[in-house]
């Protein structure tokens, strides 16, 4: 079975710099984001992935996974990690190298530890190998995606910062062989590539 990890588009307040993991109904797609993710779903059906889709609860992430797949299910595994007193600061405003640097150490204040972050995500992947399908799509975010990623190949936790997961990109995850088939696939790259314009893209979801 391959897990296709789908970071959610940008979003308003990634263009800001600022953390957000709480208010479910805030912090929509901006114009690029939802490019990014019509990209993605374009891709991934131009690949041929069929397979149920999970999206975090987050509006960004909901938004991403309605244009792959209108039936997707919510997921509270699949959240963010909780910033805790970080929540709406710009990056600039906490001390976000240590976290950086350390993020086992270095959790939040008042949010969520990465033992907590890692045990949703082992939840969710010994869930989905129970899932009787060739594909799964979780729509995520950066935080649990690399540590998924981390807890598949063996990085250490704290140097899941090491890690690269761009807005709107694909990592995909055979889950038979705990092998990562690619990491941080930019769909929107991909399809420019072969000559796909942007019009084309968008009209993958309506645009």
């Amino acid at each position: 079975m391959i897990l296709y990890l789908v970071r959610h588009g940008e979003a308003q307040l990634n263009v800001l710099g600022m953390l957000h993991s709480r208010n479910y109904e805030n912090n929509p797609l901006t114009d690029k984001g939802r490019l990014e993710v019509a990209a993605a779903a374009l891709l991934l059906r131009r690949m041929g992935v069929h397979g149920p889709v999970f999206a975090s609860p987050l509006l960004r992430a909901r938004q991403t996974a309605d244009c792959i797949d209108r039936n997707y299910k919510v997921d509270e595994r699949l959240r963010e990690i909780d910033m805790g007193e970080w929540e709406l600061k710009k990056i600039s405003e906490v001390p976000f190298d240590n976290y950086r640097k350390d993020p086992v150490r270095y959790h939040p204040p008042g949010g969520e530890s990465m033992e907590s972050v890692v045990n949703r995500a082992v939840d969710f992947l010994n869930f989905v190998k129970g899932v009787n399908e060739k594909s799964v799509i979780a729509v995520s975010h950066w935080h649990p995606i690399a540590t998924i990623v981390a807890l598949v190949t063996g990085l250490p936790l704290s140097n899941i910062y090491k890690l690269r997961i761009s807005t709107g990109s694909i990592t995909a995850i055979d889950l038979d062989n705990d092998d990562v088939v690619f990491l941080n696939l930019s769909p929107l790259r991909v399809l420019r590539s072969l000559g796909i314009g942007d019009s084309e893209i968008m009209r993958e979801c309506g645009g």
